[in-house]
C-alpha cells in the first residue's frame, strides 16, 4: 500500500456507494435519501469512487432508477477510464447488503476528517513557502478548523417532531413560574429592556445608527452592563477601535469619569483617580474579553467564540461593525460580501446560543426626511442584516434638533421577532461614554404633531446607577 492510500479505506467508500444502489434496488428510497443527506463527494478519497457519488446523485435526482446501467447511461467513462457500468457492476457485487451503511459512511467521514488535519498542515507548509506573514498563515488555520468542526457537526442536524421539543418548553415555563430560570439578560435601561423584552438568546440584534449617534457607545454600555452586573461573559469584537480606546470608554461609564479629563491625567483630581479605581476593580472582577483584530473574517472570528466559550463560557458577544468585516473577496459586489456576513452572524448566534449585538452603520437616508428618523431598510450596503436580524435598534440622535439639544436621544426598535416596534428615550451623558435612564416626561402627541417637543422645558441627565 502506497503513502496516499493509507488515507482512505477504498472497501468503506465502495459499501457506501454499493448500499445505495443495493437500496435503490430494494425500493428502500428512503435510506438512500438518508445516504445522500449525509455524504458528499468531497468525502470519497478515490477519484472514481467520488465521481460515482455525484453520477447517483444526478441520477436520483433524475427521478431514474440507481442500477449500473442508467448510471452507465449518464456518464460512459470514470476518472481513471474505467466503463461506469462495469465498475458499479463490480462494486455492487462485492457489498453484501445496505444494512451496514451507516458503519461504512463513518469510516468514510473519519477517513475524510484525517485528509483535512493532514491538508492543514499543507496550509502552514504552502504558507511559508510564500513567505505569508505568521498572522496570515494563522488565520488560514483558524479557518481550516473551522470547516473542521462543521464537517465533525454534519449529520447531526435533521427534522424532529414537535413533540418532542415540547417537554424543553414545558420545563422552561415551569422553570420561569417557579423562579428557577436563569435570569434574563438585561441592557441595563429600563425602557429599552420594556422595548425589546430583554436580550434573548440565539437572537442576532442590529444596533444601526449614523457616525456619532452613540451606537458604539450604546452597544458597549450593554456588554458593560451583563459582564459586570449580570456577571455574564462577554466578547467585543472590535474591527474599528483598538481595545486600549474601548477600555478608556469603559473605565469612563462605570467610573462617571469626564472621557476629555482621562486624556489630561496629570490635571486628574483625587476624586476622579477614586473613580478610576472603582471602575478598574469592576472591570479586573468582569469576564469581559476583547478581539482587536482589524480584518478578521467570519472564520476567524467564529473560532475564537467557540475558543472562548469552550475554555471559559459566552453569554454575549458584540461585533463593531458588521459592513467592516473582512470576507474572502469572491464576492462580486459589497451588498453581496456583507449579506453573507450577516448570515455568518445569524447561524453564529444560533450555533452559540447566546444573543450576538451587531453594530451597523446606516446610509444617508435619514438625512432627507424631515424629522431625519432612521428606519431598518436605512442599513447600509445590504437589505439582508434587516432580513436576518432578530431586532433592529435604531439609535436616533440629532444634534440640531431641540431633543438633540436636551442630550435625549430616542432607540427606536424598527423590526422585532418577539416585540412590537416602538421607541423609547434615553439621557445620554456623552462625556461619560453612557447613556442613562430618562429622567425627563416624553412629549405628549400634539406636541410631537407641532414638532416642539420640548418647548418650554428643559431635562436633565440624572445619574442612575
Amino acid at each position: 500500500m502506497s503513502h496516499e492510500d493509507g488515507y482512505y479505506r477504498l472497501e468503506a467508500e465502495q459499501g457506501v456507494l454499493g448500499a445505495i444502489m443495493i437500496a435503490s434496488l430494494n425500493a428502500s428510497t428512503g435510506m438512500v435519501d438518508e445516504i445522500l443527506a449525509q455524504m458528499t463527494s468531497g468525502d470519497f478519497w478515490h477519484q472514481d469512487n467520488a465521481a460515482l457519488f455525484d453520477v447517483i446523485s444526478d441520477c436520483y435526482a433524475q427521478r431514474m432508477p440507481v442500477d449500473s446501467v442508467t448510471l452507465g447511461s449518464i456518464q460512459r467513462l470514470l476518472p481513471s477510464g474505467a466503463l461506469t457500468l462495469e465498475y458499479a457492476t463490480n462494486l455492487c457485487r462485492n457489498v453484501p447488503s445496505a444494512a451496514n451503511w451507516k458503519s461504512y459512511a463513518e469510516q468514510v467521514k473519519k477517513w475524510a476528517l484525517v485528509r483535512q488535519f493532514r491538508d492543514l498542515g499543507q496550509i502552514v507548509d504552502s504558507g511559508v513557502y510564500d513567505d505569508l506573514p505568521a498572522d496570515e498563515i494563522l488565520e488560514r488555520c483558524g479557518s481550516a478548523l473551522a470547516d473542521l468542526r462543521d464537517l465533525q457537526s454534519s449529520g447531526k442536524g435533521g427534522y424532529k417532531r414537535m413533540s418532542d421539543v415540547l417537554p424543553a418548553v414545558l420545563d422552561h415555563m415551569d422553570d420561569e413560574l417557579n423562579d428557577k430560570a436563569p435570569p434574563k439578560l438585561s441592557t441595563g435601561l429600563v425602557d429599552l429592556d420594556k422595548l425589546i423584552g430583554f436580550l434573548r438568546q440565539k437572537s442576532m440584534v442590529v444596533i444601526g445608527g449614523r457616525p456619532g449617534s452613540g451606537k458604539t457607545m450604546l452597544g458597549l454600555q450593554i456588554m458593560n452592563h451583563v459582564a459586570t452586573r449580570g456577571r455574564g461573559v462577554g466578547l467585543v469584537v472590535s474591527l474599528e477601535m483598538p481595545g486600549e480606546q474601548l477600555t478608556i470608554r469603559t473605565i469612563a461609564s462605570l467610573g462617571g469619569v469626564d472621557l476629555r479629563r482621562m486624556e489630561e491625567v496629570k490635571c486628574l483630581e483625587q476624586e476622579e483617580w477614586d473613580r478610576i479605581g472603582v471602575a478598574a476593580k469592576k472591570i479586573k472582577d468582569a469576564e469581559l474579553y476583547l478581539l482587536d483584530t482589524p480584518g478578521m473574517t467570519m472564520p476567524a472570528i467564529r473560532s475564537e467564540a467557540l475558543r472562548l466559550k469552550r475554555e471559559v463560557g459566552l453569554d454575549i458577544m458584540m461585533i463593531d461593525y458588521v459592513q467592516i468585516v473582512a470576507t474572502d473577496g469572491k464576492s462580486q459586489n459589497r451588498s453581496d460580501a456583507v449579506a453573507k456576513v450577516s448570515i455568518a452572524i445569524m447561524n453564529l448566534s444560533r450555533e452559540l446560543a447566546i444573543p450576538i449585538l451587531v453594530l451597523a452603520q446606516l446610509n444617508r437616508g435619514p438625512a432627507n426626511r424631515p424629522n431625519k428618523k432612521p428606519q431598518a431598510s436605512d442599513l447600509k450596503e445590504s437589505g439582508q442584516i434587516e432580513q436576518d436580524a432578530d431586532a433592529v435598534i435604531l439609535v436616533h440622535y440629532d444634534r440640531e434638533s431641540e431633543m438633540g439639544e436636551q442630550c435625549v436621544t430616542e432607540l427606536i426598535l424598527d423590526k422585532g421577532r418577539h416585540a412590537e416596534a416602538g421607541s423609547c428615550l434615553v439621557q445620554r451623558q456623552g462625556q461619560y461614554g453612557r447613556f442613562v435612564n430618562f429622567a425627563g416626561r416624553e412629549p405628549t402627541q400634539e406636541e410631537v404633531e407641532i414638532g416642539r417637543p420640548f418647548a418650554a422645558r428643559q431635562f436633565k441627565g440624572a445619574r442612575h446607577e
